[in-house]
């Protein structure tokens, strides 16, 4: 039997509640400024030009997906261009991914895509605000790393 979740721990106001509901917000805003690649496609590109030269199954570990799943995106970013396969020199059974020319600039046209994007939200805010805003940045990506 597993542990069921319980709405009696849920607090909307709680900093949790609040910061998923804003990140989820956020990023259905973000979705539409992917430069022409989902979410899943850029992330794994990203991931990819970040690390070098890597597994499929170490790129599914870091993007927590299945085999399936990531087989199918790299096919797409593969069918696209913007990723190759290259001989695994530890594994002569195994291959590893790296990312084209083509690729990296899809990353900086998606990347250019979500910060203008952004820059739009954040207009709005007063000076005040994107200082608060800017100064939880160190925090939230030691959270996500």
């Amino acid at each position: 039997m597993t542990d069921a979740i319980s709405t009696d721990d849920y607090d909307p106001e709680s900093a949790p509640a609040r910061l998923s509901l804003v990140i989820a917000r956020l990023n259905r805003r973000l979705t539409t400024a992917q430069g022409g690649l989902s979410h899943g496609l850029l992330s794994a590109l990203g991931v990819v030009a970040k690390l070098g030269s890597v597994r499929p199954a170490d790129l599914a570990a870091y993007e927590m997906v299945s085999a399936p799943s990531i087989t199918r995106v790299i096919a797409e970013l593969e069918s696209r261009g913007l990723m190759v396969r290259s001989a695994d020199p530890d594994d002569g059974r195994a291959f590893r991914l790296e990312v084209t020319p083509a690729g990296t600039q899809a990353i900086l046209t998606a990347r250019a895509a979500r910060t203008r994007a952004l820059q739009d939200l954040l207009h709005v805010l007063d000076a005040d605000d994107k200082a608060t805003i800017k100064a939880a940045l160190p925090a939230l990506e030691k959270m996500i790393d």
